[in-house]
């Protein structure tokens, strides 16, 4: 029999062969598997713990894996701020992780960890991206998970043709790695058309709705609206 995609839970009831676990098992129940591999994945709403939790649970279930890397895109926290806050919901992301940091020189605080690598800022493209293809190349035949937190500072910083020129190469140079590649984006900060060109280039949608101080996931193709909750141990489906 063969056997299903590393980063998914063989016990589950039905999965699909082209899926990578959100690291959330309730979600990858009804997921079928959890998010599309290889996959660019929009994860949008609004600037809220919810949002950036679902990055930490696809993080951490990477990291149970021997034959996975976990490559974060970081342009709001420093890698040791992405840590604390992901241990404070328990969860570890210490392993097999990469950081391209394009947030702590901004503050004159370059990390000095071994697995950070350091950019100058936002507007570095051409830093970034040599960077992301150097991690590719290293962590050729593993299952990469990567995590762009938050696409929203880069699409700030950078000119429009840019920066949709980067992601046009970068999410297909990830693509054929065979990467799922979480974007997270801040809900009311961009233009419509900016947001439609980059959800041009994107496969899955998952919106994060703001229902008044309590959060429902909507989830793509099914008109399924998901109660999620975070608390102590994690984000959990209600």
């Amino acid at each position: 029999m063969e056997l299903p995609p590393l980063g998914v839970d063989e016990n589950l009831p039905i999965i699909k062969k082209n899926r990578l676990s959100t690291g959330i098992k309730d979600l990858d129940i009804i997921l079928e598997g959890g998010y599309l591999n290889p996959g660019n994945v929009l994860v949008l709403g609004p600037s809220c713990t919810e949002k950036t939790a679902l990055a930490y649970h696809f993080a951490a279930a990477g990291l149970k894996s021997k034959n996975e890397h976990i490559l974060f895109i970081t342009s709001d926290l420093t890698p040791s701020a992405i840590k604390e806050k992901a241990s404070s919901i328990d969860l570890d992301l210490n392993g097999e992780i990469s950081f391209v940091d394009c947030y702590s020189q901004t503050i004159g605080s370059p990390s000095k960890e071994p697995n950070v690598t350091s950019v100058s800022g936002p507007q570095a493209l051409e830093d970034m991206s040599f960077n992301i293809g150097d991690i590719i190349n290293k962590t050729a035949g593993k299952k990469l998970r990567v995590i762009f937190s938050s696409l929203s500072t880069l699409l700030l910083y950078n000119p429009k043709d840019s920066m949709l020129k980067f992601l046009q190469v970068v999410s297909g140079r990830l693509r054929n790695a065979g990467a799922t590649v979480l974007f997270l984006v801040e809900e009311g900060v961009h233009d419509k058309q900016l947001l439609g060109m980059v959800e041009h280039m994107i496969d899955e949608k998952y919106i994060i709705v703001d229902k008044g101080g309590s959060f429902e996931l909507d989830i793509p193709g099914q008109s399924l609206f998901l109660p999620i909750k975070l608390g102590p141990s994690g984000l959990m489906v209600l």
